[in-house]
């Protein structure tokens, strides 16, 4: 396995904006760079592709990829990790270190879990919102609009909710994913003493946490009647760590020219700030923070 000192050499070396602007002409605004996305599969005439030179990544809001500049040589040259890893130290005058290609393999499928994982989420998500505009899903709607939410509120922020136990990972089966990606992704929990797929937000009220790069990474619910626990978080997951990131993080991505961040104790209380014309609001989801984020 390649060592991580050797890793962050190799991007110190290699810093971003140097690296593609050679791929493209970039252009600062505020405190980024911005340029018509140089990736292979997309061409565009407004400029959509967005370098942070502090954060030392990009992102493409055409296309939806994004990445440090290790993925960025990959994505633009369609080498492997290993072979992006040659380039970039090829152009530092590094020497690779011994590697061995099973670390390579590994790489590669973590990719892969962490790829199917997201659209294990993100359909998740697409289902809770579906739920919420049927017959059972009147009583969470009377609850929302009892709050002095609108409709539109609901849309942007992806709320919806959950009806029972088993809709959720038959619906995702269904979809060709597997158990084994359901319970990695939070959403789905195994009985070992029945052998039984459940929803893990079963019959509450659903509000999707979703990252700067719009992918879903978890969910937080409040149940309306006697089910307990009333508040239920998703836990940690090999793609979300509730530590590292805030509810709302999207909405503070679109924020162009913020210039201050109000954080709250609950992800409601985003959601009526942002409905009241309040911009740059976040929650936390700190371990114990988030057992406090009621909905």
């Amino acid at each position: 396995m390649l060592d991580v000192k050797f890793i962050e050499e190799l991007k110190s070396r290699n810093e971003i904006v140097d690296v593609i602007s050679a791929y493209c002409q970039l252009e600062r605004k505020g405190g980024a760079f911005w340029a018509r996305c140089p990736l292979p599969g997309h061409m565009e005439k407004t400029p959509s592709f967005c370098v942070n030179q502090a954060g030392q990544f990009y992102k493409c809001f055409g296309c939806q990829r994004g990445g440090d500049v290790i993925k960025f040589i990959m994505e633009v040259e369609s080498l492997t990790y290993y072979e992006a890893i040659k380039f970039l130290a090829n152009r530092a005058n590094m020497e690779v270190p011994g590697y061995d290609t099973r670390d390579e393999e590994r790489i590669e499928q973590n990719a892969l879990n962490k790829k199917n994982r997201l659209a294990v989420l993100k359909d998740t998500a697409r289902f809770y919102v579906n739920n919420l505009y049927t017959e059972g899903g009147a009583p969470y709607l009377d609850y929302i609009f009892g709050r002095g939410f609108d409709k539109k509120t609901l849309v942007e922020f992806g709320i919806g909710c959950s009806l029972d136990y088993k809709s959720l990972p038959n619906y995702l089966h269904e979809k060709g994913h597997s158990y084994e990606d359901m319970v990695a992704a939070g959403v789905v929990s195994y009985n070992k003493d029945t052998g039984d797929y459940s929803d893990f937000e079963a019959k509450r009220l659903v509000v999707p946490i979703i990252d700067s790069f719009s992918n879903v990474l978890a969910f937080g619910g409040r149940a309306l009647g006697d089910v307990q626990p009333k508040y239920l978080n998703t836990s940690d997951t090999p793609v979300f760590n509730k530590r590292l990131g805030v509810y709302a993080a999207n909405l503070l991505k679109k924020e162009r020219n913020l210039k201050r961040v109000i954080l709250v104790e609950g992800y409601m209380d985003v959601v009526s700030l942002t409905q009241f014309g309040v911009t740059g609001v976040c929650a936390t989801l700190g371990t114990a923070q988030a057992d406090a984020c009621a909905c």
